[in-house]
């Protein structure tokens, strides 16, 4: 018989990864069915109008509570986070923060703009933040990937903005760092 901890580390696992695939999944059917050139749009786009909206806007929503979901569980079970509050307080602003990108389309000018803002360029500084609180109790493998995760976030979407007309390839890079940090929090008990 699982202990209650083992239950809810299988449950989060669980969830993180669906919500990947499920992400994954909702990525690729815009993408296609949309028809837009991903090198010319920002993915906000997808969930402006038409068929693609409501699924698009609905995986952000559910991204939000996947990630605020993951975190709180991944702090609240790991002992070497000395400084919970704060770092509760730091994950569930970037949730949302994504929660109000997905809730407030592209039509939404300004708050959808200020939310995705804050979204991309919060979430590298809160693992940074994070890290950095830290830093005398997590192991030196942890802090590195966690730093190493947080300045990609910053610098490969920062290049990439530079090298195409449109958003959504930076954004896209954003995503795959955060699903990699998740997966890391996720599978790090």
């Amino acid at each position: 018989m699982k202990t209650r901890k083992d239950l809810i580390k299988m449950i989060r696992r669980l969830q993180t990864s669906i919500s990947i695939i499920l992400f994954s999944m909702v990525f690729i059917f815009c993408w296609r069915v949309t028809d837009f050139k991903i090198t010319e749009i920002q993915l906000s786009e997808w969930g402006e109008s038409g068929q693609t909206a409501w699924i698009w806007n609905s995986i952000v929503i559910f991204l939000s509570f996947s990630i605020l979901f993951n975190s709180i569980i991944y702090i609240s079970n790991n002992t070497r986070i000395k400084y919970k509050t704060i770092s509760y307080l730091l994950f569930i602003f970037i949730s949302m923060c994504l929660f109000s990108v997905g809730f407030f389309d592209i039509n939404e000018q300004p708050i959808h703009n200020i939310a995705a803002w804050l979204y991309f360029f919060s979430y590298p500084l809160v693992i940074f933040i994070f890290t950095h609180i830290h830093r005398k109790h997590l192991q030196y493998s942890d802090w590195l990937k966690d730093i190493l995760i947080s300045i990609s976030m910053i610098l490969l979407p920062l290049l990439f903005i530079w090298l195409y007309d449109g958003m959504a390839i930076a954004e896209t890079i954003h995503i795959i760092l955060v699903m990699m940090w998740n997966l890391k929090i996720a599978l790090n008990d």
